[in-house]
């Protein structure tokens, strides 16, 4: 139907300019019907290749901006030719029949429907690319509001939680202060994971997220007697960055879960760092012998989920592995 009106709108243009012979020079000698499905054809296959094999990829990054144009000036160019060459064809058989349109009109015309192609191909592909976000957004707030009610029914107190831990806290602060430490260090990660700390807009400071992760790193450290090897580097330069909350924090137990860290020549290296708006996240582990849980993938795929609602194009999420090590690099860059 959009090509059928562009056909209109030409034919109409071409009226305008000679219309004695508009119906002979769109009829062509196929006939007024083969011109109108030829180029509606046409139409379709070259917005076609402009949406779904240059834009969208491009917009994805699966295809370079470089490689985009090409594709889009080979396509034009080719059309052109074909365009042209028919045009001029038909105008050479039909030699002394006068009043035909000129052959500089006729190319303006193509260059003319070419720009409109390709800007209507972009306003589609937007708008696709609106569509297929808002359905993304859709399910994934049904899966966390599945996720809330499956919490619900489960759920302990987190007053009765924080007073029961306070009260074992007092009782063997005086025993045993490393146990106490303990216990008061896990009160302040449920209280973490709750979302005591979040904004308005779901998202955590970055010194609250690496509190919370220091936390985690100490208490897995303390349930294997500290004998892993893990180690950890920051340099937070731009503190005031916010973040989605647990995002890192899933990415550190990932490596607890599943990885080795009693290899002292392969540790734990986690590195953090924030600039000017800009953050980078890495993790590498050894993988472990055992059987690797079912929710590894799921957990990942759900981050990536997660980072590509929120950041959009502004965000990388690159997972290396092999035969012995896993690891993971986030950079997010923040609009200003």
């Amino acid at each position: 139907m959009f090509s059928l009106l562009v056909y209109g709108s030409f034919f109409m243009l071409s009226y305008l300019v000679t219309p004695e012979k508009t119906a002979q020079n769109f009829a062509g000698q196929n006939g007024l019907a083969f011109g109108i499905l030829s180029f509606v054809a046409e139409s379709v296959v070259t917005q076609y290749v402009l949406i779904f094999v240059v834009i969208l990829p491009a917009m994805h990054r699966q295809r370079s901006r470089r490689s985009a144009l090409a594709i889009a000036v080979i396509l034009f160019l080719v059309k052109f030719a074909v365009n042209y060459g028919t045009y001029l064809h038909e105008n050479g058989s039909r030699a002394g029949a006068g009043n035909r349109l000129p052959e500089n009109s006729f190319g303006w015309i193509l260059v003319v429907s070419y720009l409109f192609t390709l800007v209507s191909s972009l306003s589609v592909a937007l708008l696709v690319e609106w569509v297929n976000k808002s359905k993304e957004r859709i399910m994934l707030e049904k899966q966390k509001t599945e996720a809330e009610l499956s919490a619900l029914k489960h759920q302990i107190n987190p007053h009765f939680l924080f007073n029961s831990l306070s009260f074992i806290y007092g009782k063997v602060m005086k025993t045993d202060k490393e146990t106490a430490d303990s216990v008061l260090m896990l009160a302040n990660i449920m209280r973490y994971a709750l979302g005591t700390s979040e904004n308005v807009d779901g998202k955590v400071n970055i010194m609250d997220e690496l509190e919370y992760l220091k936390n985690v790193i100490e208490i897995n450290q303390r349930r294997h007697n500290h004998g892993l090897n893990i180690q950890y580097e920051e340099q937070i330069d731009d503190q005031s960055i916010s973040i989605l909350p647990l995002v890192l924090i899933t990415l550190v137990e990932n490596a607890f879960k599943h990885g080795d860290l009693h290899d002292s020549g392969h540790p734990l290296h986690i590195r953090i760092s924030t600039g000017v708006n800009q953050l980078t996240f890495y993790i590498e582990n050894k993988k472990g012998k055992g059987i690797k849980e079912l929710s590894n993938g799921v957990g990942l795929q759900n981050i990536r989920q997660q980072l590509k609602l929120a950041y959009s194009n502004h965000c990388s999420f690159v997972i290396r592995q092999t035969d012995h090590l896993f690891s993971v690099t986030l950079n997010i860059t923040f609009p200003v």
